[in-house]
């Protein structure tokens, strides 16, 4: 039952975080066209690709990319972090769900990445 928890908890976190970006930081140009008038909907289905994407892929590049964090002291993350959230974009716009989404330029994805980093810090933090 822990996991599904854990499960659950995750892509509501997730759909939360790229709502609260969505709507309260639209300096980054991260915008959202869907089909679906629920918003419930397309986070939810948002904060499962990301967590999918988080917890699969992430850990991969993250075990590939370990000699160059270990070099950089641990500034490619940030890196890894605009490479993953472009991999999120393609993947939500291939898939075809009804959603697509588009990010701004390299520097706004830059600075959405380390937004998104600090609040699941906060949020690791206080769960």
């Amino acid at each position: 039952m822990k996991p599904l928890k854990h499960l659950l908890v995750n892509v509501v976190v997730n759909g939360a975080v790229l709502y609260a970006i969505v709507y309260y930081i639209p300096e980054l140009w991260f915008k959202i066209q869907s089909i679906y008038k629920d918003t419930y909907i397309i986070f939810g289905i948002l904060g499962i690709v990301f967590w999918l994407i988080n917890s699969v892929l992430k850990k991969i590049l993250n075990i590939l990319t370990l000699p160059v964090r270990l070099v950089t002291l641990g500034l490619s993350s940030l890196l890894l972090n605009i490479i993953v959230l472009y991999i999120f974009e393609q993947t939500v716009n291939y898939l075809d769900l009804g959603i697509m989404v588009q990010l701004g330029t390299l520097i706004q994805t830059f600075v959405l990445s380390v937004i998104i980093s600090a609040i699941y810090f906060i949020i690791k933090k206080i769960i």
